[in-house]
């Protein structure tokens, strides 16, 4: 697939758990993976292959929920199953591709938080009901950002 949206349903739905070879043929050479999970930036197909080998388990499974039908970049949802537990993590990331290569240039990934509800978001709304609405941040605000 060359197309944003088929290349995340390929990798999600048909990829993943089997070969991470094939997975990371659809990855630019100068990747920026963001995971809100994480305080560092990953650079770069090496770092990107970590992430995933690491993330690549007997037991885990990532479940496309929904998508949208990006071209170049495609937003989409998701949940993170482990075997034996009822209970799963939601999350959202977006793809973008590299117009001339069409590989993936740009991931981030953000997902829910894992303590649910949020123990003290339902409070500091009730407070302050401005705190729940989000706004974006200027581009360059943030250390590597573009």
């Amino acid at each position: 697939p060359t197309v944003a949206c088929e290349v995340a349903k390929y990798l999600f739905n048909d990829v993943q758990g089997s070969s991470i070879d094939e997975s990371m043929r659809f990855f630019d050479e100068d990747i920026v993976y963001r995971d809100f999970n994480y305080e560092d930036v990953l650079n770069g197909k090496d770092e990107v292959r970590k992430f995933i080998e690491d993330f690549s388990f007997p037991g885990i499974t990532f479940r496309l929920q929904r998508i949208d039908d990006g071209m170049l970049s495609t937003c989409f949802t998701w949940e993170v199953a482990l075997y034996g537990t009822e209970d799963t993590v939601k999350g959202i990331s977006l793809y973008e591709l590299d117009p001339s290569t069409k590989l993936i240039s740009y991931v981030r990934d953000v997902p829910e938080s894992s303590i649910k509800p949020p123990p003290l978001g339902k409070v500091a709304r009730g407070l302050r009901p401005g705190l729940g609405v989000f706004q974006g941040v200027a581009l360059g605000s943030r250390d590597g950002g573009k």
